[in-house]
């Protein structure tokens, strides 16, 4: 495979978030080497039973949903068959990819009824993996089911899609401004808005001074506990993300 067209998956994959299950823990730290270079959220079980939970834990929350599910089939506790039956009965639709070093022709229809979407015998290398995700984003049209989720600095989670503002997945109630006020930023995507700018957007008209913007954060201020937008002296404010370490 090709470094351009590996680059292509690696683009398509690297914001989505993955459950990888699997019981051997020299091949599941084998595996997540090879992962890693495709995913920047995984999230890990190590068998059936804390795949299921995980899984149940995380579809609550958008912000926190999985977008694909990779899994090993022979597991103590409840077995990768089991586990992707009782995922399927909550979503239908999650493409969920085996690596398994079982040829059994049992198990692979087994598989197959589940609605998997692809199937890897081990031992595997990256091109394998590669190929695998590249049939899956093909198929599925791949895209972050939480792309519209944009963390911001101190737990606070702006949904982009409802255009609201969430703190430990409670809705905050804002004024019609305050929204407003999130929006232009959001739209901005971290650049300093200067006073004017501001003022112009939100109230639609003019002001010679910026008393009404400084108002209106400092309200907000009050309202979360903590300021969300920090001020540049002279020129304006900047809003607050989350920094990822």
């Amino acid at each position: 495979m090709n470094q351009e067209i590996l680059q292509n998956i690696i683009k398509s994959t690297k914001n989505l978030h993955l459950l990888y299950i699997e019981d051997n823990e020299d091949v599941r730290e084998q595996t997540l080497k090879m992962l890693q270079i495709f995913f920047d959220n995984i999230s890990i079980a190590k068998d059936g039973e804390q795949g299921l939970e995980e899984f149940k834990k995380n579809n609550k929350f958008e912000s926190t949903s999985f977008d694909l599910i990779i899994t090993d089939i022979e597991m103590p506790n409840k077995d990768g068959i089991s586990m992707i039956n009782s995922i399927r009965e909550y979503n239908a639709e999650i493409p969920i990819l085996i690596f398994s070093a079982h040829s059994n022709t049992d198990y692979f229809l087994k598989s197959i009824n589940a609605g998997i979407d692809g199937y890897i015998l081990k031992p595997y290398n990256i091109e394998q993996i590669s190929n695998s995700l590249m049939n899956i984003i093909e198929k599925n049209r791949l895209l972050p089911s939480n792309e519209h989720i944009i963390h911001l600095a101190d737990g606070y989670i702006w949904n982009n899609q409802e255009q609201i503002l969430y703190k430990d997945e409670k809705a905050i109630k804002l004024t019609k401004n305050e929204t407003k006020l999130f929006i232009l930023f959001i739209k901005s995507k971290g650049a300093l808005k200067t006073y004017d700018e501001i003022d112009t957007f939100i109230f639609s008209d003019f002001s010679e001074t910026n008393k009404r913007v400084r108002n209106l954060v400092s309200r907000l201020k009050s309202k979360l506990e903590y300021d969300l937008f920090e001020s540049i002296y002279g020129h304006g404010y900047k809003l607050k993300y989350k920094k990822f370490i």
